[in-house]
């Protein structure tokens, strides 16, 4: 019987190098051609089949038998690679040796592995990977490989050192945020590198404290941090401030966007009132700052007294204020809608069909980014009663009314930049909207390249230098994390 056996299988490594299926097809040509080897004696198909599936290693409906010659030359093939190398996925493995392994009739990482799995040896084989040490994780190799560096490394820095690792597998140890962070320049370094000016981040603590006294919440731009970003200069101030929050605030704070509050509070009211939403955008505005003819608060106070309040008067009571353009236009749009370039109106008069604008805005966006002024169209948009659609309009909807579409902008303008998103598209600020539009379109990551596509599209009225390193390091991160 076990010559029977034997028989058959070498019928199946002389005969069958690209595998064999146990079908009636090919178990009639095995069939005849023990028949012909053993001077006509005859054996069923269904013995046949038994000795494939006991016998073959089995992959897409195939069952494969590996000569002795090709098993021994890929087991010697693997004492090489694993003798410079402490870990070897075989996905890696087929895919940097292809012609070897088609040479060898191995033609998946499956059949590889169960052939490897077989083979006796000193080497251990895992369900991924294989090593010549039994304890070997892939996080600690990774980790040494930091230690030994000193310096922040790439995904292509760390598949250099580890060449038999997918890129993917590096990143899943590199995606936890416990232990490494991404840089501005698209590269990693482990958490334990962060170093920390402590007398300012208590600083900053006392800070905030003091402003969400007076005004409820504290931002961004009521405390600094500038002496940890430049101990820190290769990671985000974005990820620093996340950093600093976990590591030093979150005890004493809660965080809502940018926005921080005395845990156990989040979210009251200000005692200051609708004031407080436009420091969001100025910082504190206190008493001294008071114009010859009065403040923001009155600002607000006489926007909310206008049915109706063009530009150029916007404008001027703006100047007489002593308010900024773009805060004037920020308070402007928090109370009215802006119905075109010269005019604003209040709410009340103004009447939308919210459902159906946004059935029109659908074929536009298609679940993407797109900046405002690719809304070319207005055909397919219902009535506004009194006035004609166009971009501010358009604007001043997705600001206030949309529920399934967003508008961002890096500040109120009047030129029409800014993008429209879908609200189940969440960023962390508009830097990032505009790294994955960037990301999203496939522009070159290169600063001219991405300064044109903002500003012909309409993403942004002008580029900042400062600002387009950042995109162009928050798009080469957007990439790493979709490899």
């Amino acid at each position: 019987m076990q010559d029977i056996v034997k028989n058959v299988v070498d019928i199946m490594k002389s005969n069958f190098p690209n595998g064999i299926r146990d079908d009636f097809i090919d178990t009639s040509k095995v069939s005849r051609i023990y028949s012909v080897n053993n001077d006509g004696e005859h054996i069923s198909r269904n013995y046949i089949v038994e000795i494939i599936r006991a016998n073959g290693i089995e992959d897409g409906g195939r069952f494969y038998f590996i000569s002795d010659e090709n098993a021994e030359s890929i087991r010697h093939f693997l004492d090489e690679i694993l003798s410079a190398n402490s870990i070897a996925y075989y996905t890696k493995i087929h895919e940097k040796h292809s012609d070897f392994f088609a040479a060898t009739h191995v033609f998946s990482p499956d059949v590889l592995k169960k052939i490897l799995q077989t083979a006796v040896g000193g080497h251990f084989y895992f369900s991924e990977f294989c090593s010549a040490k039994r304890a070997v994780r892939l996080d600690y190799l990774i980790a040494q490989i930091f230690t030994a560096a000193k310096t922040s490394l790439s995904i292509d820095e760390l598949q250099e050192k580890l060449p038999y690792v997918p890129s993917e597998k590096i990143l899943e140890v590199l995606s936890d945020a416990k232990k490494y962070l991404p840089t501005s320049a698209g590269k990693f370094i482990p958490f334990s590198k962060i170093q920390f000016d402590t007398d300012e981040i208590d600083a900053a603590k006392k800070q905030i404290s003091l402003y969400i006294d007076k005004v409820g919440y504290a931002i961004p731009e009521d405390y600094s941090l500038s002496s940890n970003f430049a101990l820190n200069p290769e990671v985000a101030e974005k990820d620093m401030r996340n950093i600093i929050y976990e590591k030093f605030f979150s005890e004493n704070f809660t965080k809502r966007g940018k926005r921080l509050f005395k845990r156990g509070i989040a979210g009251r009211k200000s005692v200051t009132g609708a004031s407080n939403r436009f420091r969001e955008f100025i910082g504190e505005q206190t008493e001294d700052k008071k114009t010859k003819t009065g403040s923001i608060k009155d600002f607000q106070e006489f926007i909310s007294e206008q049915e109706k309040l063009t530009l150029e008067k916007l404008s001027e009571v703006a100047e007489n204020f002593g308010v900024v353009r773009y805060v004037a236009l920020y308070s402007a749009y928090e109370q009215m809608v802006r119905v075109d370039k010269d005019l604003f109106v209040k709410d009340a008069l103004i009447n939308f069909d919210v459902v159906e604008v946004d059935k029109a805005l659908r074929p536009f966006i298609k679940r993407k980014i797109i900046p405002l002024r690719g809304v070319t169209s207005f055909t397919g948009f219902p009535p506004v009663e009194g006035y004609s659609w166009n971009l501010f309009l358009l604007e001043s909807f997705l600001r206030k009314y949309s529920k399934k579409y967003v508008y961002a902008a890096p500040a109120a303008n009047s030129v029409n930049a800014g993008a429209i998103y879908p609200k189940s598209m969440e960023f962390a600020d508009y830097l990032d909207v505009q790294a994955l539009a960037v990301v999203q379109e496939r522009v070159p990551l290169e600063k001219s390249a991405i300064e044109d596509f903002l500003v012909d599209k309409g993403f942004r009225a002008r580029c900042i230098d400062k600002v387009t390193e950042r995109i162009i390091a928050r798009a080469q991160e957007m990439i790493d994390e979709r490899h």
